[in-house]
């Protein structure tokens, strides 16, 4: 850079200042809204909100704590599970098929929950460009390193 353009460059920075500061400095900034108790009571009513003081606050509090009667608390039996469908495939990865395909594959077929989930496990294990173009056992019980090793080479 010159030092006739470190020279305008500088100016042009000097001049954009000042213009900025005189915008800032003459600007009317006095222009606060005053919050009312009409403003407020209007507000509330629009989102179907209620304002009670404290006092109103503290003895429905009370109240509450009151009312709440010391149960005796009684063993929780745990809800029966559902038992959770298991989804098999056969997984026939081809010639030119890609990662991303791959995954959306799964997917489809829920063995997978989210395809870029998988995808980003195995950007981040640098197993993407070890996918085997072959026939694999695959099944949703199994977790996100266990498809990885069945269909990568490693």
């Amino acid at each position: 850079m010159t030092s006739k353009n470190l020279r305008g460059f500088s100016a042009g920075i000097i001049l954009s200042t000042g213009i900025l500061a005189g915008f800032y400095y003459t600007a009317d900034t006095d222009k606060t809204s005053e919050l009312s108790e009409e403003s407020v009571a209007q507000y509330l009513s629009e989102k179907g909100e209620l304002a009670i003081s404290k006092e109103e606050y503290t003895s429905l509090k009370d109240t509450e704590t009151a009312a709440a009667p010391v149960a005796k608390e009684e063993p929780k039996t745990a809800p029966p599970k559902e038992e959770e469908k298991v989804y098999q495939m056969t997984l026939t990865i081809t010639q030119g098929m890609s990662t991303g395909e791959v995954c959306d594959l799964l997917q489809k077929e829920n063995i997978i929950k989210n395809s870029d989930e998988f995808l980003k496990y195995l950007r981040t294990n640098n197993l993407e460009g070890a996918v085997r173009a072959e026939s694999h056992q695959v099944n949703s019980k199994m977790s996100f390193d266990e498809i990885a090793k069945e269909i990568t080479s490693s």
